[in-house]
């Protein structure tokens, strides 16, 4: 059950269930009882931080749920909980420094008072910590483990899909570190259908958070009627070792790959689509059912599709990252002929060699070019004299759609393609590998 949390008097017209965060607002019995005749759901009372005698006061109201602390008296604890069987007691754990290596041991010490469900939130510092948690919800369905933080942000989504028994979104705010409000959970991730039998996908890199695939993909999920889902989780490269064999063992059947783990996930895969293999980066990775992890790489042809017709033309590319391979690798099978300019003139040199490219370093244009692709994240990486007027000038960057770059090309007069279309060229060819 899905639970809005309301740090306010002013409950929702409609929700699956409301948490009334009381210690986030004034309260009194009174106040508390009217809201609880006029919900039309169930309702959990909330009470950080309480004194015994508040919450018994909070008991004699008879609410449907109550959220008791863990650290409470254990002889008070089941004192309460037996003299009050008609309200389901939720007893709760929470650690906002870490996400302990060994939640059994939590939940042991927390199963000596008997409960209707148990609830461990703790701060997930990594991706792999909230991948732990949902294994650990995966085998214990009668607690309720939270993810806080916004990198375990993306493990609320997952709720659901791993048996989870309640989850918590916001209403006008958050009540807690990560968490994501009832809007983005029902409008972005059609959290309403998801389910055990959900089929997992997902978005690495560092950063994430302003990425928009999941829109993408959950809505090319939605449309072919296909029961998956797909989250946004940021993970470095140092955490790779970590995150590969939980992910694997969650379940997930692909991921998307962006900066800067297009190159460094490579040893981690078992196989390789040839042409990932010649540019030696990947964006899209397949979990196959034997246990390996397939990669190959859609960023070249998403972005060549959105310029049309190279044969014959000048192609400049900036930076020399894991999309610059891709792009590179297809215009020259496209008949283009590319210059890569870099800011370590040595990167550049070396993919202008694999590739057969000239190569420099941000000063070293050509004197002539068709057209200019920024492929860093910067916003203008170059002095803006070196963009030739009346050219084709693509920045590959998503968000913001108009970047200082491509600002600086319309005002000469080039015609811009925006990284919205390479994005939309490439997660087409995406979908068609994960569905």
């Amino acid at each position: 059950m899905l639970f809005t949390s309301l740090a306010t008097t002013d409950l929702p017209d409609q929700a699956e269930g409301v948490e009334l965060r009381l210690d986030l607002f004034s309260w009194t019995p009174a106040l508390v009882k009217t809201m609880l005749d006029k919900a039309h759901c169930p309702v959990i009372l909330t009470c950080r931080g309480a004194k015994e005698s508040e919450i018994e006061q909070l008991l004699a109201l008879r609410p449907p749920f109550f959220d008791l602390e863990h650290h409470l008296p254990e002889g008070f604890l089941r004192k309460i909980i037996l003299a009050h069987s008609e309200t389901r007691f939720i007893l709760s754990y929470h650690n906002f420094e870490e996400t302990p290596a060994d939640l059994n041991s939590v939940l042991r010490s927390m199963t000596r008072s008997p409960a209707h469900l148990y609830k461990i939130a703790c701060l997930a510092r990594s991706t792999s910590d909230a991948l732990r948690m949902l294994l650990f919800a995966r085998e214990h369905p009668h607690v309720s483990a939270i993810c806080m933080g916004e990198k375990g942000a993306f493990a609320r989504v997952l709720v659901p899909v791993v048996g989870g028994p309640i989850n918590y979104a916001s209403g006008e705010k958050p009540t807690a570190p990560g968490q994501l409000s009832l809007a983005e959970l029902v409008n972005e991730y059609r959290y309403s259908t998801l389910n055990q039998k959900t089929a997992l996908y997902g978005l690495i890199g560092d950063p994430v958070l302003v990425s928009r695939s999941h829109l993408h993909h959950n809505w090319v999920f939605q449309q072919q009627g296909w029961n998956g889902v797909y989250v946004k989780m940021q993970v470095t490269g140092e955490e790779l070792p970590l995150f590969f064999p939980l992910a694997r063992q969650l379940g997930f059947r692909a991921l998307s790959v962006t900066m800067p783990l297009k190159e460094k996930v490579l040893p981690f895969l078992d196989a390789i689509d040839p042409d990932a293999k010649q540019i030696g980066a990947v964006n899209t990775l397949l979990f196959r059912p034997d246990g390996t992890i397939w990669g190959s790489n859609t960023d070249g042809k998403g972005a060549l599709d959105a310029l049309g017709t190279v044969r014959g033309k000048q192609i400049v590319l900036i930076g020399a990252g894991g999309a610059a391979r891709a792009i590179a690798f297809e215009a020259k099978r496209r008949g283009a002929d590319v210059c890569i300019l870099n800011r370590t003139i040595e990167k550049a040199r070396e993919l202008g060699k694999l590739f057969g490219c000239q190569s420099g370093g941000l000063n070293d244009f050509p004197d002539r070019y068709d057209i200019l692709i920024n492929t860093t994240p910067s916003p203008m990486p170059i002095d803006p004299a070196h963009i030739q007027p009346n050219t084709l000038v693509m920045d590959i960057v998503r968000t913001p759609r108009e970047t200082l770059f491509l600002q600086e090309a319309s005002r000469l007069c080039c015609n811009v393609v925006y990284g919205e279309e390479m994005f939309l060229n490439q997660a087409a060819l995406q979908s068609a590998l994960f569905l």
